[in-house]
């Protein structure tokens, strides 16, 4: 029996995969419902598909620009993204998993392990601890990862402070913005509609998140009302990080595996689950494995923002120029931030300039 920690999409998906290939899965959700509490801004590139159609419950918005601020400069891009409803997309996975055979066990936490193939939980319901025998155990519990702790695989992580709210702001319902510059230190800022007057808005920071939120705030709708708070840890990804020791695997923000430029971590979750299914049924390493598969892609992303954090507002500015020429806004059109590779090197070939902050590595 495989046990998979946790019952968001990247333990769900990876427990339907494995469900398909004949595996015996349990997934323990130490919730008492799948997709709660919400803890992402939900949009995802049009790259989602590959993996599965989503239904139309599921769907918030479809969004076809993005807008690009900076201190001095703002320019409209045009994109193809989603919006989900989060809790309604990991219960969507959660329910494709069930439905290739794998169990869900809600209400059950992970304590820790006993020996290599017993671990310990909780039913949080009648507050008893039992033990069960599997032969590998998977978390995909989150940036706080409790078998990662127990498994001593938790390595001073560094995780961004992601605070969002919903809060009331009518904006261009077809379009989504990111923020960037001296008020979004380290990482950049966001305002995603999810409906005509109801937008999600946030930052990431390592530290003074609530300041910088507030300031935000203010400057889009010159209030502080909220309506809900969805706020939570965005890891930042390290080659260095080991995902599989023994038996025990980790998977999704448990793995740090979350584009280090935008903080999106599902379908980077997605391509882990395919390469984490091939490494159990064959017998794998899934810390090479991964590295092949994804491990580029990821310290691409990784590059790239240890570059933007060096940035001033005039480098950003500088930026938005660049990006706002048509041959460039063709290529950021056709490939999105799930294809890095092809995408840097395409803007590279048709913008040469874009290589002046390269630079900045070395600074």
């Amino acid at each position: 029996m495989i046990t998979i920690v946790g019952a968001g999409p990247a333990g769900s998906y990876l427990a339907y995969l494995l469900a398909k290939q004949g595996k015996e899965v349990i997934i323990l959700e130490e919730h008492s419902q799948v997709g709660a509490p919400v803890q992402c801004t939900g949009i995802v590139t049009h790259s989602i598909e590959k993996f599965f159609r989503l239904k139309n419950e599921v769907i918030a918005k479809r969004l076809d620009k993005v807008v690009v601020v900076s201190k001095n400069n703002r320019i409209t891009v045009n994109v193809d993204e989603i919006v989900m409803w989060r809790d309604k997309f990991d219960r969507f996975v959660a329910e494709m998993a069930q439905e290739a055979g794998a169990e869900i066990s809600l209400n059950h936490k992970f304590i820790g392990f006993e020996g290599k193939n017993i671990i310990i939980i909780k039913d949080k319901k009648n507050n008893k601890t039992k033990k069960i025998k599997t032969d590998a155990v998977v978390g995909a519990d989150g940036p706080y990862s409790a078998v990662a702790n127990a498994a001593s695989m938790n390595s001073h992580p560094k995780n961004y402070i992601g605070m969002q709210a919903k809060v009331r702001l009518a904006i261009d319902t077809t379009a989504f913005e990111t923020h960037f510059g001296s008020d979004f230190p380290d990482f950049f800022g966001w305002c995603v509609p999810e409906s005509d007057d109801i937008v999600r808005l946030g930052i990431g920071c390592f530290e003074n998140a609530q300041e910088h939120f507030y300031r935000f705030l203010k400057s889009r709708t010159g209030k502080k009302d909220v309506l809900c708070w969805e706020s939570g840890l965005i890891p930042l990804y390290s080659p260095k990080k080991i995902i599989q020791k023994g038996n025990v695997y980790l998977i999704g923000d448990a793995a740090s595996q979350v584009k280090a430029t935008t903080g999106g971590g599902i379908i980077p979750s997605l391509k882990a689950a395919h390469t984490l299914c091939d490494c159990i049924n064959n017998n794998k390493d899934y810390n090479r494995e991964f590295k092949k598969q994804s491990g580029k892609e990821l310290l691409l992303h990784l590059r790239i923002r240890n570059i933007l954090n060096k940035f001033s507002d005039n480098d950003y500015d500088k930026l938005l120029n660049l990006m706002s020429q048509e041959k460039v806004r063709k290529i950021l059109k056709k490939y999105d931030r799930d294809t890095p590779i092809p995408l840097v090197a395409n803007l590279l070939f048709k913008e040469p300039r874009f290589l002046l902050f390269s630079k900045m590595i070395f600074a």
